[in-house]
């Protein structure tokens, strides 16, 4: 059978621009690069650039071609609103046009802004698209979709009412989107974790002197990831004298967390606290690691949730969407989000002892690249 042609476009993309934003889009585009041919077209404006930028690239064997514009310098409520979409429409359409190549489907990814292309499309060339969904900011916990203008809210609605099939990143976020009326129904299609990287191999041995080895990976939003109050309950372990190491990985600056960690007084001999790292860096420290802490207010899914568990490490971790609903005793603990005082318990009485690393690690099986790469030839060959 021959393989089929999909534009895999991108509101979020690494680029120059960020080398972060939207990894997660990129490991699925690898995986669906497995079962179909697969170009990425992502646009980005920035203040680095003059004029429209096209680069070109193979990444990961995935044909990839990020759009650089210049950003819009206007500052004119409604219109530079308007110059801004105009702009953003005219770098993806020369981008498509220099692609020069047809497609089966089109794969968008995050519904805004490049759904509004992806409409586009569909209406020019009668080119239809699927949506994945990442964007937290559908989740009840936020409000934010529910805040933004009123024509930004009927734009939404535009691209998931043309939309072939809605694939959110989670059930929890599946149902959020129903909640608000966006949708009616969907199929979960959860992200990738990559399993040659995140896995038992190579497990570490655990430190004789029985010290719980306690990990935290994020990029310390605050408002997000609730560290703050996460390194409260460490706090309060520290005042009840009960021994624990804390290893803290951070997007932020190093020197960002330090002055946190002052401030609350916590003794950093019990700490350690590194930037970022790769993804092999990071499995590195999970396989160090006895549990994985998250505490956050909100999450579509949780990478790094899976990586955690695909890594057999248990975690506690406050329900607050994606992942996080997950409640099974294998895997850890489940509290309430915001709860500090629940979080202390569950840190003082935690024991690896209590828990199989093999046994999480094939929970955890359903993230794994192979997983998703099964649901995207199935959910393909539906649409071409």
């Amino acid at each position: 059978m021959q393989r089929k042609r999909v534009l895999f476009l991108a509101s979020w993309y690494p680029s120059r621009a960020n080398e972060t934003l939207g990894n997660f889009v990129q490991r699925h585009a690898e995986v669906a690069n497995k079962v179909a041919d697969i170009t990425v077209l992502y646009a980005v404006s920035t203040d680095e650039v003059k004029q429209i930028e096209l680069d070109r690239k193979t990444i990961n064997g995935v044909d990839t071609l990020v759009v650089y514009y210049p950003k819009s310098k206007l500052n004119l409520p409604i219109f530079s609103q308007w110059i801004k979409k105009r702009n953003f429409l005219k770098a993806c359409e020369k981008g498509y046009l220099f692609l020069g190549e047809s497609f089966d489907l089109v794969h968008l990814n995050t519904a805004f802004p490049a759904g509004i292309f992806a409409r586009y499309l569909k209406k020019k060339y009668n080119l239809p698209y699927i949506l994945t969904v990442h964007w937290t900011g559908y989740l009840d916990h936020t409000n934010t979709f529910s805040e933004l203008p009123f024509y930004l809210k009927n734009t939404h609605r535009s691209i998931f009412r043309d939309a072939e099939k809605v694939l959110p990143v989670s059930k929890h976020l599946g149902n959020s989107l129903i909640e608000l009326g966006l949708i009616e129904k969907f199929t979960v299609l959860p992200n990738v974790v990559d399993e040659s990287i995140f896995n038992l191999n190579n497990k570490l041995a655990k430190a004789t002197d029985k010290t719980p080895r306690f990990l935290h990976v994020s990029s310390f939003d605050d408002q997000h990831k609730n560290v703050s109050g996460m390194l409260r309950a460490f706090k309060g372990l520290q005042d009840k004298n009960v021994s624990f190491f804390l290893h803290l990985i951070t997007e932020k600056k190093v020197e960002d967390v330090l002055r946190l960690v002052e401030d609350l007084k916590l003794d950093k001999k019990n700490l350690k606290i590194e930037g970022r790292k790769t993804p092999e860096g990071i499995a590195e420290a999970m396989k160090k690691a006895d549990c994985f802490v998250l505490f956050s207010n909100y999450e579509t899914f949780s990478v790094v949730l899976a990586e955690a568990w695909m890594t057999g490490v248990p975690a506690i971790y406050s329900r607050c969407g994606g992942l996080t609903e997950v409640s099974h005793q294998n895997l850890g603990y489940q509290i309430p989000k915001n709860d500090i005082k629940s979080l202390i318990e569950v840190l003082e009485s935690f024991s690896s002892d209590n828990f199989d690393n093999k046994r999480i690690a094939e929970t955890a099986k359903e993230f794994g690249a192979k997983a998703v790469e099964n649901k995207l030839h199935k959910l393909y060959n539906q649409f071409i």
